[in-house]
């Protein structure tokens, strides 16, 4: 999908360079070097006859609000354009967002690893910034200059398509791409602490559970099955409480919550959304030690994020155990955890070369638990069975809302409304269960 981009109020700077909008003063520069013989080649257009040949194409550039000036020393030395793609050549992006980009440079100053520290720069907007999920890079078959610049951002090869020049010949084009990499790519980390705090700096969850109606598919399945067993007055825990979505939702019906959160981002995203009515009780603190929460204290406890970043089994068990104590003899625990199944197939889904290239086992389709950790229907239940909980509900707490999220949130009201009723009507069946981005396991005490 062509997603629109008008950089007209934009610029980037690098080390060396400044990517800015073209301005009309610029016509002196452009000619300068659009009109050397080998320059426009490299791209397909031949050089410019007389500066009203440049005038005019300054013009469209102007006009057209996509393309880069790239300016060295107060001198504009190349261009650097956001173009849309062919669509009928890449079926397999049709549901993604992308751009391709094009350019060049002036050939006084080819050779001094300008272009590439340019091309990174506007990599580093369109992913971060105008959030794209890939870009296209292409050049002639013959043009290795700008081989190198690709090779060198980070694009891999995918197919070479002919190309017809402005000037009539037709060229080899070999294509690449480049998908935005995973948010916490990179990060290496000490301890599940460390790594919850870098998550969520970086991870906006204020609005994970409602920026859409496919997002809110979870939100409502999880609440639908909290409140099958909410006594009246019956008090809350609501441990890994995020931004407090669960935690407002259940206080401001009238039931005690007492709500616990490690990562200080979304304490303070929580915090932002209290009012002076709120009466939730919000603490800092680890899943691992509840021990400011007596025995037996609370009719529900959520588990809803904690065991997303519990990497061993031993904390997993002590997270679960700790869980269990405060919770009372006849409550009721709600533990949620990130299906390894699912993520494979919406991350096939953002990502066309997954599953030759996907971090997951290829033999085994374990899931790498980086950044999160990712668990199967059968590891969960074991799980819960080796903390001694006697498992009520499975419930596929989103199904295949994440991989359905266009259609889902273009419904009407009506329509989302039976979806919603679909869903619910089909989130315990066993052959459903799997096929969720989030597992919810109701439970009690042994």
């Amino acid at each position: 999908m062509n997603t629109p981009i008008d950089i007209s109020g934009v610029t980037l700077k690098t080390d060396r360079l400044t990517l800015r909008p073209w301005r009309e003063t610029d016509l002196e520069d452009f000619y300068a070097y659009a009109s050397v013989d080998g320059v426009g080649q490299m791209a397909g257009w031949s050089p410019h006859k007389d500066r009203e040949e440049s005038r005019r194409i300054l013009g469209h550039f102007i006009a057209g609000r996509h393309i880069f000036a790239l300016e060295y020393r107060g001198r504009v030395i190349g261009s650097l354009g956001i173009e849309e793609y062919d669509e009928e050549h890449y079926p397999e992006l049709h549901n993604l967002s992308g751009r391709e980009i094009g350019y060049v440079l002036s050939k006084e100053y080819w050779g001094r690893g300008l272009m590439p520290e340019a091309v990174k720069a506007v990599i580093s907007y369109l992913f971060d910034t105008v959030k794209l999920d890939f870009i296209l890079a292409g050049h002639f078959d013959w043009n290795r200059q700008s081989a190198r610049v690709i090779e060198k951002c980070g694009f891999q090869y995918i197919k070479t398509c002919p190309y017809e020049t402005r000037y009539g010949t037709i060229e080899n084009s070999e294509e690449s791409i480049l998908y935005r990499p995973h948010f916490m790519a990179g990060y290496a980390y000490g301890s599940d602490t460390e790594l919850v705090q870098e998550i969520y700096r970086r991870y906006d969850e204020s609005i994970r559970l409602s920026r859409s109606k496919a997002a809110r598919v979870e939100f409502l399945t999880t609440v639908r099955y909290i409140e099958r067993y909410l006594k009246p007055g019956g008090k809350i825990l609501d441990v890994g409480a995020g931004a407090g979505e669960y935690s407002l939702y259940f206080s401001r019906k009238g039931y005690p919550v007492s709500a616990l959160e490690l990562a200080d981002s979304n304490l303070a995203a929580f915090r932002q959304k209290l009012t002076p009515e709120d009466t939730v009780q919000l603490a800092q603190g680890n899943a691992l030690d509840l021990s400011r929460y007596g025995d037996a204290s609370f009719d529900i406890v959520l588990l809803c994020g904690p065991l997303y970043h519990l990497h061993s089994e031993e904390d997993q068990l002590r997270c679960i155990a700790e869980a269990t104590r405060v919770c009372k003899a006849d409550g009721k625990l709600f533990l949620g955890f990130i299906s390894n199944d699912m993520v494979i197939l919406t991350m096939f889904n953002a990502h066309p070369d997954y599953f030759v290239n996907g971090d997951y086992d290829k033999e085994t389709f374990r899931c790498d638990d980086f950044p999160f950790v990712f668990h199967t229907v059968d590891v969960c239940r074991e799980l819960l069975r080796t903390g001694n909980l006697k498992v009520l509900h499975e419930v596929a707490a989103d199904g295949m809302s994440e991989l359905l999220k266009d259609k889902i949130d273009a419904m009407d009201d009506a329509s989302y409304a039976q979806y919603l009723r679909y869903h619910f009507y089909a989130c315990e069946k066993p052959e459903h269960l799997g096929a969720s981005n989030h597992l919810l396991f109701v439970a009690e005490k042994g």
